[in-house]
């Protein structure tokens, strides 16, 4: 895209910069085409349309690392109209996305595919993240300069069965290496799920989501993000951990890094705001894959994410009807919609005294994007891309799912008094989002990946 406008033009004036610093000064940012030119004070207009930010407060432009729209195949559950405008609800800028339903992407064909069917209906950056699978194989090395990466589901969850096979996970981690791009896992053992299930759900009519986090436990996960592991470190595989739950995992992850070895992780809202103990409050609700687990195991993930051993926030976005939520537990999908809040989320847990305001923010800007290699995304600095929040820290709300632009129409966080709704979203330079409605009804880009590293230790 060299030479080429990546957006409009935009000088904000006189917002504040996040975390607060020291004094009360305000900070103007001035996007040229699309790409910051420059950040600091007082900066000359040069003929640019500027917004005056009032005192807001700005931040870059938040990336969901992992979303569920549905789309192609199942747009009548959510489709990239509704799920990128609940983004720009949430302050998020750029998603990387999940397909879990037919069509798969296994083929280069079927990407880009679904790469022009999705450029067509967001309103946000994507990336598409390409299916792992055997069938797979054979087009890895042609798909990986279009995807930031292959999700793999070691265990089973909605949409897709589990791998049960280890060498044929270390085979598809071995072409995943090959192909240069990171392995992105939904990491739970398929044959402890199985046990497990044998043990609190099978034979079980009256079992509750109760026995979620024991069904899909602790154990299975950890030993899933251990064989990960130890393929990446036999294959030299890259490896991005989705939706990290429990401190075992964490664990895991850690002495991965301190091995020096490339492996990344992100976590998500409910897991850190919900725990187990919600069940009888939230019923299905709660359900999503992996198990939201216990109270010290949510404490764990925070004190993970303040020391940088998880590096991203995504929130999983996964829509479903109320209606099939309200199934008995043993039938009813699992997984929860919340990409319409993500920066509120993460901002409460600011609020809280859980995380301080530089580890929030890297969360789901800068760390979000060094973790699946976006290089222009995540910062407010010159060259990276013009994409902006500006919300106002002391106004909070009360949740209210029928509200929200997923059309879901419920939340897991319902009646949460959260702060930092984002007021205005530019994405480019171009306002996306303001007065609580989409200025857009499309002009989402392909995200810029970096090349593709192609490795190998076998």
């Amino acid at each position: 895209m060299s030479g080429e406008s990546r957006g409009a033009s935009l000088l904000v004036r006189g917002a504040r910069s996040y975390p607060p610093g020291p004094s009360a000064a305000t900070v103007d940012v001035r996007v040229v085409e699309g790409v910051i030119d420059a950040v600091g004070a007082d900066l000359e207009r040069g003929g640019l349309p500027e917004l005056d930010a009032a005192g807001r407060t700005v931040i870059p432009g938040l990336i969901d690392v992992h979303v569920h729209f549905r789309d192609p195949g199942l747009e009548h559950v959510e489709g990239w109209d509704r799920g990128s405008a609940g983004a720009l609800h949430g302050g998020v800028t750029s998603v990387v996305e999940v397909q879990n339903n037919p069509p798969l992407s296994t083929s280069r064909a079927a990407l880009v595919e679904r790469i022009e069917h999705v450029r067509r209906r967001s309103r946000v950056d994507f990336g598409c993240l390409a299916n792992l699978l055997e069938a797979s194989l054979p087009e890895l090395d042609a798909m990986a300069p279009l995807t930031p990466g292959f999700k793999c589901f070691l265990g089973g969850s909605t949409g897709l069965g589990g791998v049960l096979d280890d060498a044929l996970l270390e085979r598809l981690f071995a072409g995943a290496a090959r192909a240069g791009r990171m392995v992105v896992a939904h990491c739970e053992d398929e044959a402890l799920l199985q046990r497990d299930k044998a043990r609190w759900v099978d034979g079980h009519p009256q079992a509750t989501v109760a026995v979620h986090h024991l069904a899909r436990s602790s154990e299975a996960e950890a030993e899933s993000v251990r064989k990960a592991i130890h393929w990446v470190r036999t294959t030299g595989a890259e490896l991005h951990v989705f939706h990290v739950s429990s401190a075992a995992a964490v664990d895991h992850v850690r002495r991965a890094r301190r091995e020096g070895l490339r492996v990344w992780a992100s976590t998500a809202p409910h897991f850190l705001l919900l725990s187990s103990e919600w069940a009888e409050r939230l019923g299905n609700l709660l359900k999503v894959n992996p198990s939201i687990k216990t109270p010290a195991d949510s404490l764990a993930l925070a004190a993970a994410l303040a020391t940088g051993d998880v590096d991203a926030i995504g929130t999983d976005h996964a829509p479903h009807p109320l209606e099939y939520k309200q199934r008995a537990y043993a039938k009813a999908p699992s997984g929860m919609p919340s990409v319409d809040l993500l920066w509120p989320l993460v901002f409460e847990l600011v609020r809280r005294g859980w995380l301080d305001g530089s580890a929030a923010l890297a969360s789901v800007t800068s760390r979000a994007a060094a973790s699946m290699n976006l290089p222009r995304k995540g910062r407010l600095a010159r060259g990276f891309d013009g994409d902006l929040v500006l919300f106002d820290p002391t106004r909070t709300f009360r949740v209210e799912g029928a509200k929200l632009p997923s059309r879901s129409k419920w939340s897991a966080f319902e009646g949460f008094e959260l702060a930092g709704l984002p007021e205005l979203v530019v994405r480019r330079g171009e306002i996306v989002w303001s007065a609580g409605e989409a200025r857009v009804a499309a002009g989402g880009r392909p995200l810029e990946l970096e090349p593709p590293r192609p490795s190998s230790v076998g």
